[in-house]
């Protein structure tokens, strides 16, 4: 009987040894995470622009460009795998061609969200020779930004003249300094916008100093604005003259560099009207 009882336990804790490595119920567990693993990420985490059917092959490389500007992790190319596309289509109508952009999912579901923009005139073919791609691009872009929930370009601001004044060249004295101050002081009075950071400009001013060797007590002082777009493009200088008393300019330019300033700024003002003409005539009308 003792034996017998003995028997009984052991088979018991070997039962419960047996039970307790075994896997326990989880009945709130995922039965499985493959779904998680595989899950596309959001469209602004990775964006794929189709080629335009029927349309320029360049334009959805442009718009990735564009959209990587704006904080979307977009582009183009091969196509991948459960992931968010822009798809795209050309429209005609009265004569006019439009490019409609569209929004799916993973699944190839239209998410009907879209952007309708203006490509330009049509001529026999079509052909769409000599339309601004990046200017199309940009705005579709900021389109896609918005529905995406970002902020958008700011086109009003994009249109708006923005200069960056560098130190002024080999100016004697304290001159490089002061007269790139006294230039953004005068700019910014004129209504125009100075940046403190080069990217942020769309026109560079630059100014450089060359004085002659004194003669008879004298020497001749040139001050040359050239402004430039951003780009590097030569837009028109303004030249300064003077004749001053040698070594005049050699410490502190204190009103002097107020005054070239004053007068170079108006100079740089009438290049911009110029460069600019739709800007000022808007800000004038």
């Amino acid at each position: 009987m003792r034996y017998n009882l003995i028997k009984i336990l052991l088979v018991g804790a070997l039962a419960f040894a047996l039970s307790a490595c075994q896997p326990l119920e989880r009945p709130f567990q995922p039965k499985s995470k493959s779904a998680m693993r595989n899950a596309a990420p959001g469209p602004r985490a990775s964006l794929y622009i189709e080629p335009v059917q029927n349309g320029p092959e360049e334009l959805s490389e442009i718009l990735s460009e564009k959209l990587q500007d704006l904080g979307i992790a977009a582009f183009s190319g091969e196509e991948p795998f459960n992931r968010y596309k822009m798809s795209s289509r050309i429209i005609l109508k009265d004569d006019v061609s439009y490019i409609l952009w569209t929004l799916v999912d993973p699944t190839g579901r239209d998410t009907k969200l879209r952007t309708l923009q203006k490509i330009g005139e049509i001529v026999p073919g079509p052909d769409h020779a000599g339309t601004d791609y990046e200017k199309v691009a940009l705005h579709t872009a900021s389109d896609i930004d918005i529905m995406l929930g970002g902020a958008g370009i700011n086109f009003e601001a994009m249109s708006t003249p923005r200069l960056f004044v560098p130190i002024v060249e080999n100016a004697p004295g304290d001159g490089s300094e002061t007269l790139a101050s006294a230039m953004q002081t005068h700019l910014v009075k004129a209504g125009l916008d100075v940046q403190p950071d080069q990217w942020q400009a769309t026109y560079i001013l630059k100014g450089s100093v060359d004085l002659t060797k004194p003669m008879g007590g004298m020497q001749i002082v040139s001050i040359i604005w050239k402004l430039e777009r951003r780009n590097g493009e030569y837009v028109g200088k303004v030249e300064q003259k003077n004749r001053i008393r040698a070594g005049t300019l050699n410490g502190p330019w204190g009103e002097v560099a107020i005054a070239a300033a004053q007068g170079g700024a108006r100079g740089i003002l009438n290049l911009l009207r110029q460069a600019e003409p739709a800007y000022f005539k808007d800000k004038n009308g």
